[in-house]
């Protein structure tokens, strides 16, 4: 995914040199470097924050970004980053509003699933990626902090928070007809891997409807969700009134399936369909059936991912949609990875509550780790400030056998001039290269040195 990241780039790079000048191909490495950077800015609270701030000399700030690349070449990346090729965009655009991305949105699909085999549990919701350029499937919905941006719909393991799987809403696409059911088709393209894995899906009320529930029977898995009082299928015993008691509850048994009304506070019910229990249990200790139990145990892990990204969000101000689509990969991918990385090292920092903003720290760091390696050995070239930096991460400069010479001498204890006239007593620091006599300018000779012959 990287790679093709890396040559559409170069190719949107070597497109503008025509115009701007010569272009220097941005290397994998690099792209690497620009992903760890922006990780390890999101983890200090500066994404929102201009890039010269991230550059800034202060002691305050980390010298991380300065020893890692240049402000300018950063720059450089992030208006030329792309995840398709320009030239053909126009052409796949009349089929799919999601053109500019969907190569890469495809491989990143691939990749979730490869990687992670989810639980008994897993959990389906929308998450909205804030975002107010222009886009042909931006979404407003006043209810959410952004109130304009994308939407995806996201599939999450319950236990472990994985995302398993994920696709944008585009709504209709170019000479589509209008869509019919998308609750329903959302839950069945999210569920396609698990077919006949005899798991469990809990949606809510957008999702659910009895003919999705007996889709997914069909299919061996089973359904736990919301359902939204204006389905026809309600019987009018099970809607809500004011003579039901607070804490009631009310069961309906039909083809596999159950139903359940349950009053929470006066004249209010809360109705649940489950394909999952077959029966009208209810915990004596809070007086509520185990279905709603089930559901709100297993709900809210895709609102615990948007949390999660919402703390340590990598994403920044941008007009074009493809780079904050990008931003949101990022985000979710780094959840992942922790999750991952947890699972094969489950004592890695085990009595700290902090180990998300740990593992940020370190994977940044080390996204950046062979950019600051390949820096190093060519630090001569380089600013002081940025061979500072460097040392600080553990690659001080290296000083050439000429370097070395000159500090000496210019530390050296002041002696008469070996070839001046005695009388004249002309005291100086400067010694000869070869023979380490000491000689005034009038008795040296300056030489010039490339930095290959110099080392």
């Amino acid at each position: 995914m990287l790679n093709k990241i890396m040559v559409y780039s170069n190719i949107e790079g070597n497109r503008n040199s025509a115009s701007n000048g010569e272009w220097e191909p941005i290397t994998l490495i690099e792209l690497k470097a620009f992903i760890g950077l922006l990780l390890l800015g999101g983890l200090m609270g500066k994404s929102k924050k201009s890039i010269k701030s991230l550059w800034n000399r202060s002691p305050l700030e980390s010298p991380i970004f300065p020893a890692t690349m240049l402000r300018n070449r950063f720059e450089t990346i992030i208006s030329s980053i792309r995840f398709d090729n320009k030239t053909t965009r126009e052409e796949r655009k009349r089929t799919d509003k999601f053109a500019a991305f969907r190569e890469i949105w495809t491989d990143f699909r691939e990749n979730l699933k490869k990687c992670y085999n989810p639980g008994l549990h897993v959990t389906l919701d929308e998450q909205f990626l804030g975002f107010r350029g222009k886009c042909p499937f931006r979404q407003y919905i006043p209810s959410k902090p952004d109130k304009y941006g994308i939407k995806f719909w996201f599939c999450v393991d319950v236990n472990s928070y994985y995302m398993f799987d994920a696709f944008p809403y585009i709504g209709r696409q170019p000479n589509e007809q209008r869509q019919r059911f998308v609750g329903a088709n959302v839950v069945l393209e999210l569920m396609k891997p698990m077919y006949g894995s005899n798991r469990n899906v809990t949606i809510d009320n957008f999702f659910t409807s009895i003919p999705l529930a007996k889709e997914l029977h069909s299919k061996e898995l089973t359904l736990v969700g919301t359902l939204g009082k204006n389905k026809p299928e309600i019987p009018i015993e099970l809607q809500s009134n004011k003579n039901r008691d607070v804490g009631s509850s009310i069961f309906g048994f039909s083809d596999n399936l159950t139903l359940v009304s349950y009053v929470p506070k006066k004249n209010k019910a809360v109705l649940l369909l489950s394909s999952m229990h077959h029966d009208n249990k209810v915990d004596t200790g809070t007086g509520k059936p185990n279905i709603v139990l089930d559901y709100n145990k297993t709900k809210g892990a895709v609102d615990t991912i948007d949390e999660m990204c919402h703390k340590y969000s990598v994403k920044r101000g941008t007009r074009r949609w493809p780079l904050c689509v990008f931003y949101g990969i990022i985000d979710a991918a780094a959840i992942n990875a922790m999750i991952l990385w947890k699972k094969k090292n489950s004592n890695w920092n085990a009595n700290k509550k902090y180990k998300r903003r740990l593992f940020l720290e370190v994977l940044g760091t080390l996204l950046t780790s062979y950019l600051l390696d390949f820096r190093s050995k060519n630090s001569s070239t380089l600013h002081k400030d940025i061979q500072n930096a460097l040392a600080l991460f553990g690659y001080p400069r290296i000083e050439t056998e000429l370097e070395t010479f000159i500090t000496d001498s210019a530390r050296s204890k002041r002696k008469r001039c070996s070839l001046c006239d005695y009388s004249s007593d002309r005291k100086v620091s400067n010694t000869c290269y070869k023979c380490s006599e000491s000689v005034c300018k009038q008795h040296s000779v300056k030489r010039v040195f490339c930095i290959n012959c110099s080392k």
